[in-house]
């Protein structure tokens, strides 16, 4: 009877075993699969956050061409910066456009405000030359986006720079601002990096319109 006794034992020893050894199999196989699903999800939440910071990072607008004053008694009375799309950038809500503008006057004086943007309800188109005469109503240190006019019979903008459009960010300037005055104008649209564009008041102003990148 006692070599029946212990092969009976031996064999529920060894499903004891077996049944461990299954036990240690699953809550591996769990922890594996805890281990691998959480290893996408970082994976994915990286991929998100470096797309995130490459879009910050880029910019989404830029300047259109040079940058106007248009004066008034020796001084610039309006300002207007042109502003497109940059390559493959999407469309950008401009009444969602941050504007911060800084004037510096040679005697060291400074003006400035962090949001200068106003909206304008009706917007008309206009040309690089004539901008002035479409703006009305604007305090100082005030800015609205302006249409570039592209075809004749059009009217009205719709708030939203797209592909192929440039509008001009024009901005009244303070009363005062002569020649060798600093304009620093910084621009965040809500996607994308802000752009900043700075520039001199030439020291001779003899035309009603003047180029501030090339002085005259």
């Amino acid at each position: 009877m006692r070599p029946k006794l212990r092969r009976a034992r031996r064999g529920i020893v060894g499903i004891e075993a077996a049944i461990v050894l299954i036990a240690f199999v699953l809550v591996a196989s769990a922890l594996a699969f805890v281990v691998l699903n959480m290893g996408m999800f970082t994976t994915q939440k990286t991929k998100e956050v470096i797309a995130r910071a490459y879009e910050e990072a880029t910019r989404a607008i830029d300047i259109a061409g040079n940058v106007v004053a248009k004066t008034s008694d020796g001084s610039v009375d309006l300002v207007a910066i042109p502003i497109k799309l940059t390559a493959g950038s999407r469309a950008v809500d401009l009444n969602k456009t941050a504007v911060a503008i800084t004037v510096i006057n040679p005697d060291g004086s400074a003006q400035h405000t962090d949001n200068g943007y106003r909206y304008i309800d009706e917007k008309t188109f206009s040309k690089i030359k004539d901008f002035g005469s479409d703006i009305t109503g604007l305090n100082e240190l005030e800015a609205t986006f302006v249409y570039v006019r592209t075809d004749e019979d059009a009217t009205t903008g719709d708030n939203l720079l797209e592909p192929g459009e440039i509008v001009l960010l024009v901005f009244k300037a303070p009363t005062g601002t002569g020649p060798y005055s600093r304009i620093i104008v910084e621009i965040k649209p809500p996607q994308g990096a802000s752009i900043t564009v700075e520039r001199v008041v030439p020291p001779k102003i003899d035309s009603t319109y003047v180029d501030l990148d090339i002085g005259g």
